[in-house]
């Protein structure tokens, strides 16, 4: 491993040891509004993405990138899917073992530099709620990418759920889903507005991009 896969996603990692150390819980929407309006919009989102996606929920499998603690994983579970279809990863070994504590059912994987404990073209599902806009190297982003790419299967599918700005920590640059991702064809997008984020223009995309 080189010195520079060495430092990947470091920024991530101490930006989050601080933000949400050890087994906390720091977005709990029982905490803070915003984090409430948050969830229901993601919810919303993922259950018009799984409608778009015309594909038969009970056959997915699911990866959950970047899944913290497990709340957006377990979120599948209200829709409809099984333990056994969802698979969360995450770099944090504390945020994986309250996931696995929560729901010890579903698989839990930390996950650090490429290749990921998949198989190449294996995942029909990959979902991605609010990774990209914790991560500040453009050249993080497209790691990140590329190894979603190589897991995803042929007519696989990307539910990416972000900002649509990079948060102030990782530089506050604009977001564009779909940049990294080529070759994958947008089948469904909507944007949103959280409330408690400022303002009334969109706070948030959802996109659902599909693999050829």
């Amino acid at each position: 491993m080189t010195s520079d896969d060495e430092r990947r996603f470091e920024q991530v990692r101490e930006d989050y040891a601080a933000l949400e150390p050890g087994q906390s819980d720091t977005w709990n929407p029982l905490l803070r509004d915003v984090e409430l309006e948050h969830r229901v919009e993601l919810l919303r989102a993922l259950v018009h993405a799984l409608r778009a996606s015309a594909r038969p929920h009970g056959e997915l499998t699911v990866v959950d990138v970047g899944c913290g603690n497990g709340r957006s994983t377990r979120m599948y579970l209200e829709l409809g899917l099984k333990p056994a279809q969802l698979t969360g990863v995450d770099l944090r070994d504390g945020a994986l073992s309250l996931a696995a504590t929560l729901n010890p059912a579903i698989t839990w994987r930390e996950v650090d530099d490429a290749p990921w404990p998949m198989a190449s073209g294996s995942v029909s599902w990959v979902s991605l709620c609010t990774v990209f806009s914790s991560i500040a190297s453009a050249a993080d982003r497209r790691h990140l990418a590329a190894e979603i790419a190589r897991i995803v299967s042929p007519s696989g599918q990307l539910f990416f759920w972000d900002r649509t700005h990079a948060l102030d920590f990782a530089g506050g640059q604009p977001l564009v889903p779909a940049d990294g991702f080529d070759g994958f064809e947008v089948i469904w997008q909507a944007d949103a507005v959280v409330q408690g984020y400022g303002g009334d223009e969109p706070t948030h995309r959802a996109w659902l991009l599909q693999r050829p």
